[in-house]
C-alpha cells in the first residue's frame, strides 16, 4: 500500500475512534468537525482536512458502520454509530484488518 491509501484508513480510524468517544460522552450524532477529531483522538500526522473527513464518513455509512443523511461534498454532517459501529469501534482494531477479516471466505 502507498502513503496515501494509508492515511486514509487511518483518517476513517480516526473518524470512527471519535464517534465512539462522542457517544460516550453522551453526544450520539456529533458534528463533523476535522479539527475536533484530529484533537479528541490525538491525530499526528499532518492536519486532517475536511474532506478526508468528508470521504471517511461516506465510507463509513456505506459499510454500515453509521447512519445519518449524505450531503454532496460535506459528507454525513451528523453521523450517528450503527451497533456495527460501536461493536468495530470499541474493538480498537483498525478497519482495514477488520475488512480483510470479512473479506475471507471459509
Amino acid at each position: 500500500m502507498n502513503a496515501a491509501t494509508d492515511r486514509q484508513w487511518a483518517v476513517r480510524d480516526a473518524v470512527l475512534r471519535w464517534l465512539l468517544a462522542k457517544a460516550t460522552e453522551g453526544y450520539r450524532s456529533p458534528i463533523l468537525d476535522a479539527d475536533a477529531i484530529g484533537e479528541t483522538v490525538g491525530w499526528a500526522p499532518s492536519p486532517l482536512t475536511r474532506d478526508e473527513v468528508a470521504d471517511a464518513s461516506n465510507y463509513l455509512y456505506r459499510e454500515g458502520y453509521v447512519t445519518g443523511v449524505p450531503v454532496m461534498g460535506i459528507g454525513i454532517p451528523r453521523p450517528m454509530l450503527t451497533v456495527a459501529g460501536r461493536r468495530v469501534a470499541t474493538t480498537g482494531r483498525p478497519l482495514r484488518r477488520v475488512v480483510r477479516s470479512h473479506d475471507v471466505v471459509s
